[in-house]
């Protein structure tokens, strides 16, 4: 472990910039030495603490003056000292300001890499306004507001070589490349993050294509990492398991379903609005954990003495539906007496993320008490 680590910092003050970094710093730190130990020699009542002090202000050029050099050896030296540490400290300064920008166009361009794990990545700029109000959606979502955004695309918006301030203040890194391409996946430390949102443009047909193609590479390598998609072409989402990506919506369909249903109740895009935003009000959720673990689970019950237990209990919690093991699609509003499987999922409306693993217990105590 050692060794790596020293392999590392070797490798560091191979590169040109930090070998000169390296370099003025030692010569700097030399310099404050010797001019301390010049002053605590010759000089009467200075000693070598004060003459670091001395040494520091003077290269500086702060120069209090609260110490000063009466001696002729100790005049000389500040004078030399003053005049090598204008350039020295100068030049220390220029490099360190000049790297720092490096890494920020750097940042800027997307020509860096990404180290960090546990991350979300997003793949794509569609539009920055589209982009904006999908980091308004995490910014409010308790399980991905606090986790690291890497910010992946091979082109950006009106032919920008650089990514806006606005959005490099909501992401910790931009990687400029071509997201289906395991090189740029890579940079991204796909391996280590969580999961990955790969969004389209219902302008552009072909990035269903290459988001696929895409999500299907991360499924491949690092199937651990979430994916989901945007379609912009309904019969996509049919191909989304075969290459085992977790889910996706088709964005035509929202909309074209949407505007026929607000033209049957006006009205109803205001209760799918609420639904579909983490930024306030209801949303609907999937139980993360299985019927079958839940703490206390020996024998199946129905999907109504669900909903009773719920209601007699007083939960903050309104149930709709389960989700199947394998199923392509929610059971929604099933007949009560359809009994849950083990594996099944819960469906449900709250304002927060319901804590079933503190609640499941209760729960099943109460379904099992009314069946006796």
């Amino acid at each position: 472990m050692y060794f790596y680590s020293f392999k590392r910092i070797w490798r560091k003050l191979r590169q040109p910039d930090i070998r000169l970094l390296f370099g003025l710093s030692l010569t700097f730190l030399l310099m404050i030495l010797v001019f301390a130990s010049v002053l605590s020699t010759y000089e009467k009542n200075v000693t070598f603490l004060d003459g670091l002090w001395t040494a520091y202000i003077t290269l500086t050029t702060i120069g209090y003056g609260d110490v000063s050099a009466a001696t002729p050896q100790g005049r000389w030296v500040t004078v030399l000292t003053s005049m090598l540490g204008i350039g020295c400290f100068g030049i220390l300064t220029g490099v360190i300001l000049e790297r720092a920008m490096q890494r920020r166009m750097k940042k800027m361009k997307g020509e860096g890499k990404y180290s960090g794990s546990g991350h979300l990545i997003i793949v794509n700029v569609p539009s920055y306004a589209e982009t904006t109000e999908l980091m308004k959606e995490l910014d409010h979502s308790p399980d991905f507001k606090d986790i690291p955004r890497v910010l992946v695309a091979a082109h950006l918006p009106n032919q920008d070589k650089e990514i806006p301030h606005f959005l490099s203040k909501k992401i910790d890194a931009f990687i400029m490349g071509l997201p289906s391409a395991l090189e740029t996946l890579q940079r991204a430390n796909a391996s280590e993050a969580k999961a990955c949102v790969l969004t389209s443009s219902a302008s552009d047909p072909a990035m269903d294509d290459t988001n696929t193609l895409t999500a299907g590479l991360i499924e491949k390598n690092w199937s651990q990492v979430t994916t989901v998609m945007t379609c912009s072409r309904a019969e996509t989402l049919g191909n989304l398991s075969t290459f085992g990506i977790d889910g996706g919506i088709s964005t035509t369909d929202l909309q074209m379903g949407l505007l026929v249903q607000e033209l049957e109740d006006p009205g109803l895009y205001k209760v799918y609005s609420e639904l579909s935003t983490n930024s306030g009000g209801n949303q609907i959720y999937i139980s993360q954990s299985s019927v079958g673990s839940w703490e206390g689970y020996d024998k199946e019950f129905s999907f109504g003495s669900l909903k009773v237990a719920i209601i007699q209990l007083d939960l903050s919690v309104e149930i709709l539906g389960l989700q199947r093991k394998g199923g392509e699609k929610p059971i929604l509003n099933p007949e009560n007496k359809m009994i849950l499987a083990p594996t099944d999922h819960i469906v449900y409306m709250a304002r927060k993320r319901f804590d079933w693993k503190k609640n499941n217990g209760p729960i099943l105590r109460q379904i099992y008490k009314e069946s006796c």
